[in-house]
C-alpha cells in the first residue's frame, strides 16, 4: 500500500466566528464556523490549528481535527481535556477564532479497498467521520467500530448510521455493545473476515495511543493493512518546534523521528516505532 497523501501545501489563517458550539456528549462538544478557504480545500485526516481569542490569555493554538464539511462550514468535535478546551466549550455563537489550515496528511484511499473498517476510540472518532463521508459518498462499503467508556460518552453513532455506516459499538461498562474494548471487535471481525465479508478491508483508525499500539499489533497479525491518525501534542502544527515527533521505520532498516504535524498525522501502522 502506498503512503498516504501529501496534502496541497496551501494553508489559509482566516479570522472567523462561532455559527454554535453545543455539547455532544459527556464533555464532548461539537462546534460550527464559516471556513469557505478551508471548507474547500480539506481532506479526511487533515486538521485545523485554532487560536482560541478573548480573555483567555491562551497563547499557543490548539490542533483539532476536521468532523465534518458542509458547504461553506466546517465542525470540529473536541473533548474538554484541559484549560484549552475548557474555554473553548464556555464560548457562545459570535465569539471569535483564529483558524489556521488544513494542515498535515490525508488519508490514503485506494481503488480496490473492500471494504473499510475505521475504528475510534473515544474522541478519535473525530478523526474519521470526515473519512466516513467521503467513503460512502464513494459507495464504499464502510464498517464504523466504535468505542467508549460508557454510553454517556458514545459518539457519533446516529451521525455514522445516517450515511449507512455498519456500526459495531464497544464500551469499558458494558452499559452498550460488546463489554470491552473495540480492539475486540476488531480482533474479531479479522479473524471470521469471511463471516463479515472482509474480502480487501484496510483499517483506519484513531483513538488513544495504547488503543492504537494493539490495533498496529492485530492487524499486522493479520496482515491487514492499516492507517493510524496520531494525537501528540502539538506546539506549532507547523513542524517547526518538533514537539510532537514519533518513531517512524525508515527503508534501510533503522528509524528516525517524524512530525506527526506534517508528515503526520496519517501514517501506515507498521511505520511506527512503538
Amino acid at each position: 500500500m502506498s503512503a498516504p497523501n501529501v496534502p496541497h501545501p496551501t494553508k489559509f489563517d482566516t479570522l472567523t466566528e462561532i455559527i454554535c458550539n453545543q455539547e455532544f456528549a459527556q464533555d464532548h462538544y461539537l462546534l460550527y464556523c464559516e471556513c469557505p478557504e478551508i471548507a474547500a480545500s480539506a481532506r479526511p485526516g487533515q486538521f485545523i490549528h485554532v487560536l482560541i481569542s478573548g480573555a483567555s490569555g491562551l497563547l499557543l493554538r490548539r490542533p483539532f481535527t476536521i468532523y465534518t464539511i458542509e458547504g461553506t462550514r466546517i465542525s470540529m468535535l473536541y473533548q474538554i481535556i484541559g484549560e484549552g478546551t475548557a474555554v473553548l466549550a464556555q464560548m457562545k455563537s459570535g465569539t471569535q477564532l483564529q483558524i489556521l489550515g488544513p494542515l498535515g496528511k490525508a488519508f490514503h484511499i485506494p481503488s480496490d479497498l473492500d471494504p473499510a473498517v475505521l475504528v475510534g476510540g473515544g474522541a478519535g472518532l473525530a478523526s474519521l467521520m470526515l473519512l466516513a463521508t467521503a467513503l460512502r459518498k464513494d459507495n464504499v462499503r464502510t464498517l464504523g467500530l466504535v468505542g467508549a467508556m460508557n454510553h454517556a460518552r458514545l459518539l457519533s453513532i446516529d451521525h455514522l448510521q445516517q450515511i449507512d455506516v455498519e456500526t459495531l459499538v464497544a464500551t469499558d461498562d458494558g452499559s452498550v455493545g460488546h463489554h470491552g474494548s473495540v480492539t475486540d471487535i476488531l480482533g474479531d471481525i479479522l479473524e471470521h473476515r469471511q463471516t463479515y465479508g472482509l474480502r480487501n478491508p484496510i483499517i483506519y483508525a484513531c483513538g488513544p495511543h495504547g488503543m492504537l499500539h494493539a490495533i498496529s499489533k492485530i492487524t499486522q497479525d493479520h496482515n491487514t493493512p492499516t492507517q493510524l491518525s496520531m494525537e501528540n501534542q502539538m506546539g506549532c502544527a507547523l513542524g517547526v518546534c518538533l514537539g510532537c515527533v514519533c518513531k517512524i521505520r525508515t527503508s534501510h532498516g533503522g528509524w528516525e523521528y517524524q512530525r506527526v504535524c506534517t508528515e503526520g498525522p496519517v501514517f501506515n501502522a507498521e511505520e511506527i516505532v512503538w
